[in-house]
């Protein structure tokens, strides 16, 4: 991949990220008012849920941002997990108001409230879920072709929550006004559950890449296979992958004949980690050892600590 298109790449994101704010800040203000028109614990609680995901897209902005500095003398493997550290912000933000509206629709159910069920209601829900819908599409389209992005996969992951939520809110509208009132701030708990079921999964695999997790089989798979594939490489070991925001780093260990000499030992190492980095893109940094062949059959046994 040539400079250009990583450029393009990398200044896609940041675009994306800005998009996702002024959609929420669109959301907040038509939910809020027609929340509070009519009186709906649902609608309202899908105004926080969008309040939140504007929170979450300046975080996803500020982390892609971050991410994208180089490497420096205090950073040596860069800054890519400011993304992931943006996304485990955004759960925690996620858990906070799934609390909030759990409380609020229990103290409804129980002191009693009045709603009322207008068309403009309901046609604002289903814009909403319209909207919530092709942002998330165009979210995970732009981090694909980016690359993959930590921040802009929660980010899509909150529109998306936002849109089941839409619906269970419409369908509490629609209960609420053939006269079973309880359907909305039941709408409000199925918001919240929503809420909270994204910020579980999104969490468990942000916590995972904090703690230096190793990437998924398939990515190991292909760097098994091109280590294979080197006919001067007699074996490989220590193979450790981890990875910082979207991105993989790795390090390896290989075995040469005895024979190599010095000089084609370092081109050799050099010449494989640029392979893998091209061949696997989300790979950005790959540190390749050489050493003599301590006469084990090739590449049997190999030894992938933390994997």
């Amino acid at each position: 991949m040539n400079s250009i298109a990583k450029n393009h790449q990398h200044n896609s994101k940041p675009g994306a990220a800005l998009v996702s704010v002024f959609i929420n800040v669109f959301l907040i203000l038509l939910k809020t008012f027609v929340g509070i028109f009519t009186g709906s614990i649902g609608i309202l609680a899908e105004a926080a849920h969008s309040l939140l995901d504007l929170v979450a897209s300046v975080l996803a902005f500020l982390g892609i941002s971050l991410a994208g500095r180089p490497a420096d003398a205090s950073h040596a493997f860069g800054h890519e997990k400011f993304e992931n550290l943006s996304s485990a912000l955004q759960m925690v933000l996620l858990g906070g108001t799934c609390a909030v509206i759990l409380y609020e629709a229990v103290q409804r159910m129980i002191s009693g409230f009045v709603i009322e069920v207008t068309w403009y209601a309901l046609a604002v829900m289903a814009i909403a879920i319209v909207i919530d819908f092709w942002i998330s599409r165009y979210l995970h389209h732009t981090a694909d072709h980016a690359g993959g992005s930590a921040a802009l996969e929660a980010d899509a992951l909150h529109f998306i929550s936002d849109m089941w939520g839409a619906l269970a809110v419409v369908a509490g509208l629609a209960l609420a006004g053939l006269g079973l009132k309880i359907a909305d701030p039941v709408a409000a708990i199925v918001v919240a559950a929503v809420i909270g079921g994204t910020a579980v999964r999104s969490g468990v695999r942000t916590t995972g890449i904090l703690m230096d997790k190793s990437p998924d089989e398939a990515v190991i798979a292909q760097l098994e296979n091109i280590l294979s594939a080197q006919p001067e490489v007699v074996n490989f070991h220590n193979l450790r992958a981890r990875q910082a925001g979207s991105r993989v780093l790795l390090d390896v260990c290989i075995e040469l004949d005895e024979d190599t000499s010095l000089g084609r030992a370092h081109e050799i190492s050099h010449e494989l980690a640029e392979k893998i980095k091209r061949e696997v893109p989300r790979v950005s940094d790959a540190l390749v050892h050489a050493e003599p062949s301590c006469g084990v059959e090739p590449h049997e046994a190999q030894n992938h600590p933390g994997h």
